[in-house]
C-alpha cells in the first residue's frame, strides 16, 4: 500500500490575484482509510497574509488556521482532489507542511511540503 500528496499550485503567484489549484491524496491501498489531511504553515504569524477557500459540495467555504497555524481537513480525500483557491494579501515566501494521517492512531501516511512566493504584481 502507498500513499501520497500532490498539489499543482504554482510556486510564484502575485499578490491580490487569486489562485486556483487542487490538492490531491491518492492510496494504491484501501479508499476506504479513514484518514484526513493536516495543513501546518511553517510561519503562523503569516495565517493573515492570505485568503483560503476550498470548494466542496458547490459552496466556497474559508480555510482557517488556528492560532498556531494548523488547519484540518477532515473530509474524506483519498483518491480525489481538493479544489481551492488562495489570493495572497502580502508578498513574501510562503511554506505549507500537508500530512496525510489515518485516523486511528495519527499513522502518517504521506507528507508534502509546498513552498510558495508572492511577489508584488504589475
Amino acid at each position: 500500500m502507498a500513499e501520497c500528496l500532490s498539489s499543482n499550485i504554482p510556486r510564484t503567484v502575485k499578490v491580490n490575484k487569486q489562485q486556483a489549484f487542487n490538492v490531491c491524496a491518492l492510496t494504491t491501498g484501501d479508499p476506504e482509510l479513514e484518514s484526513r489531511v493536516i495543513v501546518t504553515l511553517g510561519n503562523p504569524s503569516q495565517k493573515e497574509d492570505f485568503d483560503l477557500v476550498i470548494f466542496i459540495g458547490g459552496a466556497f467555504l474559508p480555510v482557517e488556521f488556528n492560532e498556531y497555524g494548523v488547519f484540518i481537513f477532515e473530509e474524506p480525500m483519498l483518491n480525489s482532489c481538493a479544489l481551492l483557491f488562495i489570493t495572497f494579501k502580502e508578498k513574501g515566501e510562503y511554506l505549507f507542511e500537508l500530512d496525510l494521517v489515518q485516523d486511528e492512531g495519527n499513522l502518517p501516511l504521506a507528507h508534502l511540503s509546498l513552498e510558495v512566493t508572492a511577489v508584488k504584481g504589475e
